[in-house]
């Protein structure tokens, strides 16, 4: 028979509430379009152009209308990724009707899987911050520059100065710590966000193990509305294995990520 305990509604709630509990850049992007979403999907974000401000007076009280033109940017929610356990019967009675176990971890599995692709997306889609030749980033003060780079790149680029955030894997946070105050270590006032280490340049420093690149230090800032992220624990269901004597319980999450902005996403890789 099937595990007795297994309510679908309950688990996959609580494996939502543990994949969005895990998140530390999701919930910096633009999640507006999530929804609906299934693999194959299409979202087509439509990026209007500022129109060209005139002076009406010098223009005689006379106005021409302009042709606006807009880019299209084509989001895919094309990643499916899943997971499947085995519950033996004996391990069901023992775990005495409660699943919080498998709910924390598989919700926590599926974060941290998003994370990484949405981190990859940031880095493919940004604008390199450096010069031709990449810079090796080694102390406290080069790293401090790095983010200064993306700071007025950012701000030449007529950024909004809200919403401002800069993701940096492991080693380039560990260069920050061991420079900054304890004031700037604590982010001033405001409440700190998850994996957040300082605020530096009017941007959040969030810290993140996400980056394909843990040896040298990695650091990419962006705006919130700058990236987008749709997602969707899609399924999950139990059903008896047919060759052994045990349930198996499995997941599917559907999702999509992309810059949407490039002009205001900037990265930093070290030499």
């Amino acid at each position: 028979m099937a595990i007795d305990n297994f309510i679908p509604e309950i688990w996959s709630a609580g494996v939502q509430e543990s994949f969005f509990a895990n998140q530390l850049i999701i919930p910096t992007l633009n999640t507006q379009f999530s929804g609906d979403a299934r693999k194959g999907n299409t979202v087509h974000i439509i990026n209007a152009t500022t129109p060209t401000i005139v002076d009406y007076a010098g223009a005689g009280r006379v106005i021409d209308p302009e042709a606006l033109a807009d880019t299209e940017v084509t989001l895919l929610i094309d990643q499916e990724r899943a997971f499947s356990v085995n519950v033996d019967d004996v391990d069901a009675v023992q775990a005495a009707g409660s699943f919080d176990a498998w709910v924390s971890a598989a919700g926590k599995g599926l974060a941290e899987d998003a994370e990484e692709y949405v981190i990859a997306q940031l880095i493919a889609g940004a604008t390199s911050a450096q010069e031709s030749t990449p810079v090796a980033v080694d102390t406290f003060a080069e790293a401090k520059a790095a983010l200064q780079k993306i700071r007025t790149l950012m701000a030449k680029a007529k950024v909004p100065t809200g919403d401002r955030f800069v993701a940096v894997n492991p080693a380039f946070a560990d260069l920050l710590v061991g420079g900054l105050s304890d004031v700037a270590l604590a982010g001033g006032s405001n409440e700190l966000r998850n994996g957040q280490v300082a605020r530096l340049f009017g941007m959040d420093v969030i810290e993140t193990p996400a980056f394909a690149e843990a040896t040298k230090p990695v650091a990419v800032g962006y705006h919130s509305a700058a990236a987008a992220f749709v997602s969707q624990i899609d399924k999950v269901e139990s059903l008896r294995n047919p060759s052994k004597f045990s349930d198996i319980v499995r997941g599917l999450n559907v999702y999509g990520a992309k810059v949407t902005r490039p002009t205001a996403v900037y990265k930093y890789v070290s030499a």
